[in-house]
């Protein structure tokens, strides 16, 4: 299992581009930051379907992201709550699941 400490800025620039170069950071209300990456859907319904198949992936690794579901507007986002910050293993998700997208 990957020890789940929040990556230094630089540091999850570098991993993300290495790992999973479509994903972007922000931060949240707190100024904690995250990793994201939006899927749009053709239909509601086919962006529920892309919902469920996240949701398995992150299950299967015990490892879940936040879901924010605006219409046809997916956006999956990963940081890790008890390091206040983004891992290695939330961009380990983030590559896990790229295929999804």
């Amino acid at each position: 299992m990957v020890e789940k400490i929040a990556l230094t800025e630089q540091m999850l620039e570098e991993k993300l581009q290495e790992m999973a170069p479509e994903w972007k950071t922000g931060k949240n209300e707190k100024d904690v930051p995250y990793i994201e990456r939006v899927h749009h859907a053709s239909k509601f319904m086919e962006g529920i379907a892309f919902v469920g198949r996240v949701a398995e992936a992150a299950e299967a690794n015990n490892h879940h992201p936040d879901i924010i579901v605006n219409y046809k507007r997916i956006t999956v986002r990963y940081w890790t709550h008890s390091a206040s910050g983004v891992t290695l293993a939330d961009v380990q998700m983030a590559q896990k699941i790229d295929p999804l997208f």
